[in-house]
């Protein structure tokens, strides 16, 4: 069976490079057992240092997709997703490039998956380097989801920085939304994947170690102006309201969206508020 591996990347070299390192540790493990065959599919989205000429280098077997630098994590993976669905994979595997696997990391989740037929989203759980769980499966509301050491636990959303997604997922969900930009499109996948009536688990134990991005966000940094405020919000890498309000409508519904809008907005305006 043949797995296609998706990651976006955007001037993190060194990050992008430490993680394709472990991937390829994991493609070599998994290929000992004779069951599974690998691609990787990676959009460069407009790198300026050098990211896309070093993975060329390093890893010459990594099939490289071009951004302009716009396409941001979402659409991101889109465009590598569309790229390796023309070979129409078993598998897709997301991978963010900040994330380091451990050993066993590919192997767990694809165990995992074969145990629920492949009819099943497995989220794979990392930590920090403070050892704090970082990202992982949760629940609706956003809580993550602390993996079990044995058995897969049940999820309603997750963090797309580790996800294998099979074939039977895919024919009937698709792929990313690419209406979002950035940051909602792996939690928008889970509430879809729930509404069209399939699982998503946690892997049992912790596959990965990514640090958690920290700070406060700057749509709510109060020694920023109003203006400035209103700008990151706006940014991908903030909350679009357009994006928060159909993301919302789809988890929770019209009410939830609504006010959720203006307690945003609440918050922007009086960003000592929490």
């Amino acid at each position: 069976m043949e797995a296609a591996v998706l990651l976006t990347v955007h001037n993190r070299k060194d990050k992008t490079l430490a993680c394709l390192e472990s991937c390829m540790s994991q493609v070599e493990s998994m290929k000992a057992y004779g069951r599974y065959a690998f691609s990787i599919w990676m959009t460069d989205d407009g790198c300026t240092d050098g990211t896309a000429d070093a993975v060329a280098s390093a890893f010459p077997q990594v099939n490289i997709i071009h951004g302009d630098g716009t396409l941001y994590w979402n659409r991101g993976m889109c465009a590598a997703w569309n790229a390796a669905s023309a070979s129409s994979p078993d598998f897709y595997l997301w991978l963010n490039d900040d994330i380091v696997l451990k050993p066993g990391a590919f192997s767990a989740l694809f165990e995992i998956s074969a145990a629920l037929r492949h009819k099943a989203i497995v989220a794979g759980t990392a930590e920090g380097a403070d050892g704090a769980v970082s990202y992982g499966g949760r629940t609706r509301k956003g809580r993550i989801i602390l993996p079990d050491k044995t058995i897969p636990v049940g999820c309603d959303i997750f963090n797309g920085n580790l996800v294998l997604v099979p074939k039977y997922v895919y024919e009937r969900i698709g792929m990313l939304d690419s209406f979002y930009s950035h940051g909602f499109g792996d939690y928008d996948y889970g509430v879809r994947a729930e509404k069209a009536g399939i699982v998503s688990v946690v892997a049992p134990g912790i596959l990965a170690v990514c640090d958690r991005n920290s700070g406060i966000p700057l749509w709510r940094n109060s020694s920023l102006g109003l203006r400035e405020r209103y700008r990151a919000l706006a940014k991908p890498t903030g909350r679009p309201l357009k994006e928060q309000f159909v993301y919302d409508f789809r988890s929770e519904g019209l009410i939830w969206a609504i006010f959720h809008f203006f307690s945003l907005n609440l918050r922007v305006l009086f960003p000592f508020l929490k």
